[in-house]
């Protein structure tokens, strides 16, 4: 799977990639993040493209640095970038979905069906 493409700033690729991450618990909070140095090797990038990308979410409050030690995933990361994607999936996916569902005339009994599947609730 390649991790970056032309279709955003490479940065920004990087910044939705450390809190993809983050939201996967495999960086969990209070842990340290790699070096901008030791990042822009791993992943072929320039520096400063690191750096964007951990100041924008060093900006956001999903880390945080510790003068002379580092920079560090902050306490409530996982719930902030849960909270900020959750506003944007709701508007930029899930209503337009639901709006192409009622235009196709899907029963809305379908349509509430499939949530509760998804969501693992039973019918009363």
């Amino acid at each position: 799977m390649k991790l970056f493409n032309n279709e955003s700033p490479l940065y920004l690729q990087l910044r939705k990639h450390i809190e993809e991450q983050i939201l996967e618990e495999r960086i969990p909070e209070e842990a340290a993040i790699p070096s901008i140095r030791e990042l822009a090797r791993q992943y072929e990038l320039n520096p400063l493209t690191v750096g964007n990308a951990l100041g924008s979410l060093v900006d956001e409050g999903v880390l945080y640095k510790r003068r002379g030690v580092g920079i560090f995933v902050s306490p409530g990361a996982r719930d902030l970038i849960i909270k900020n994607r959750s506003g944007a999936f709701i508007e930029e996916e899930l209503e337009p979905a639901l709006q192409r569902a009622q235009q196709l005339q899907v029963p809305f009994e379908d349509v509430l069906k499939m949530i509760k599947e998804i969501y693992g609730e039973k019918d009363e």
